[in-house]
């Protein structure tokens, strides 16, 4: 049978589909093998992988890569091999970090990362190049487009979630960060949200743009996940204080915050029964202003000096009248009349000890060529 030749629209179909192949296959990231390297950098990549845990600042791969190796690396078969790479490139000036991070943020392999005392943490190749590289921009523009590409294309990463504490609110964010708020992240059998401490950075971020239509939702969340609770939905609370939150902070109070295993700064969320700091809770409280607030504190105050179980009870309660007599308002006259002795004592002896004020400490300061570093 003879084949008929094709008609000129067929031909430039065919032509068409043709080049539309190869472009894409031009497109990929050609993937290297632990083969293709040098004999003498294979064992140490095979370790690597065998090991199956990211190693960030691996100091043989520092000695013994090559920039081409490292560009090669970056472009492995093998995630933990790229996650690698991309560290250690970001630690070399003969690279454009701008560029490295741009091209790489769609590696969303899941790797093992050591994460020393605090153990082995899971995340992608993208968030670890971004949350543990050692990343200098050249300028805040670039930074910010850095931020936009995150936000807009690649809002899945953890370091969208986390950035989000770090920036102002900007309305093309407002849809994005919305969603992140609301998409469940990483549900367990009994469909619980294990991913909350990323969802609280998406609600801190949606409370920034201060719209009384997000109000519920963020209220809702917080209640449904109470007992997972860390430092940043407090921050929340105490940052854009709004009286709906008072009935998460009552059910707080009423079912976890005397569970708490005593005092631990900086809002270190570990255990499930110690996801913030005592104080942190505390200060959200004191930003409600209200007769209601006024009365829960009262009630804590109260409570406090019998809880002999509960690490740290005395400088929990020396936290209350701080934050009460440093923070005045109509209801919270009667409160400050019962802790006043205690407070005027407390800050005469803080500043009984002050440090003389030095006069060049306020010189202005050029801030012009510091650099901008990390995520």
């Amino acid at each position: 049978m003879l084949l008929q030749p094709f008609s000129p629209l067929r031909l430039l179909l065919f032509i068409f589909v043709q080049v539309v192949l190869w472009s894409c296959k031009m497109n990929e990231k050609e993937q290297y093998a632990i083969k293709d390297f040098s004999p003498s950098l294979q064992p140490h990549l095979k370790n690597r992988v065998s090991r199956g845990i990211v190693y960030n600042h691996d100091n043989a791969l520092r000695n013994m890569a090559t920039d081409k190796d490292l560009i090669h690396l970056a472009q492995s078969e093998h995630p933990i091999l790229r996650a690698e790479a991309l560290t250690e490139m970001l630690d070399r000036k003969s690279f454009r970090q701008f560029d490295l991070i741009m091209s790489h943020l769609d590696d969303t392999a899941l790797v093992q990362v050591y994460m020393g005392e605090f153990g082995i943490f899971q995340r992608t190749v993208s968030d670890n190049m971004l949350l543990d590289g050692d990343i200098v921009w050249d300028s805040q523009s670039q930074k910010d487009s850095a931020i936009e590409k995150v936000l807009l294309k690649h809002n899945s990463l953890s370091s969208a979630y986390y950035i989000l504490r770090k920036i102002k609110p900007q309305e093309k964010y407002y849809a994005a960060i919305r969603t992140m708020a609301t998409r469940p992240i990483d549900l367990s059998v009994y469909e619980i949200e294990t991913r909350f401490d990323l969802i609280e950075h998406a609600l801190y971020g949606l409370a920034a743009f201060k719209k009384q239509q997000d109000i519920p939702l963020i209220k809702k969340q917080m209640i449904d996940h109470r007992w997972q609770l860390s430092y940043v939905s407090f921050n929340l609370i105490e940052n854009f204080p709004d009286t709906a939150y008072f009935e998460v902070l009552k059910a707080y109070y009423r079912r976890d915050f005397f569970r708490s295993t005593g005092h631990s700064r900086d809002g270190f969320s570990g255990p499930v029964i110690d996801r913030a700091d005592p104080e942190d809770f505390i200060r959200a409280l004191v930003m409600q202003k209200t007769d209601s607030s006024a009365s829960l504190l009262d009630a804590l105050l109260t409570r406090l000096p019998s809880e002999n179980c509960m690490p740290g009870n005395k400088f929990i309660i020396d936290q209350v009248i701080r934050e009460i007599w440093e923070h005045p308002c109509i209801a919270y006259e009667g409160l400050r009349k019962k802790i006043r002795i205690r407070a005027e004592a407390m800050f005469k002896n803080e500043h009984s000890g002050i440090i003389p004020y030095d006069p060049n400490y306020d010189l202005a300061i050029d801030t012009t060529k510091r650099a901008i570093r990390g995520w």
